[in-house]
């Protein structure tokens, strides 16, 4: 396995984990991997997505080839199951969320660090609730 912080998008870095996993890996393999790291080091250095590889691709000195680990798709994010938000404080936080993570639907028991975010874009969010989301109307949620 290789972790490396990844800029897909400009200015927004994310941490990946690249698995070179025995056998059949599972559907749920980012979720188990997740909650195993999540016990083990702070929620920020938890890799937000697991991309399963058949193998680690090599450089011609043997050296690992960072360039050529391939972007993770929708699928190497760890997601519990959908519910949708509740209310007008989390659908707006959810909303603020998906349009800053470039992600799928939010749901009311998402991770903000589980979908990708870090430090920096928490600040971006705080900000946006503080000018009124996306449409206004976030009067006492911060």
């Amino acid at each position: 396995a290789v972790v490396i912080a990844r800029e897909d998008t400009p200015g927004e870095k994310r941490l990946v984990a690249y698995v070179v996993a025995d056998g059949e890996a599972g559907a749920d393999l980012a979720a188990v991997l997740r909650a195993y790291l999540s016990g083990l080091l702070p929620e920020y250095m938890v890799p937000a997505a697991y991309v399963v590889l058949d193998a680690l691709p090599l450089a011609p000195k043997g050296k690992l080839d960072r360039k050529a680990l391939p972007a993770p798709d929708e699928g190497a994010y760890a997601r519990g199951l959908y519910e949708p938000p509740q209310g007008e404080a989390e659908t707006i936080l959810a909303g603020i969320w998906q349009e800053l993570l470039g992600v799928g639907p939010a749901g009311r028991h998402a991770s903000f660090f589980g979908l990708g975010g870090h430090s920096l874009l928490g600040g971006r969010v705080l900000g946006r609730l503080r000018r009124g989301g996306r449409g206004g109307g976030v009067r006492g949620l911060v």
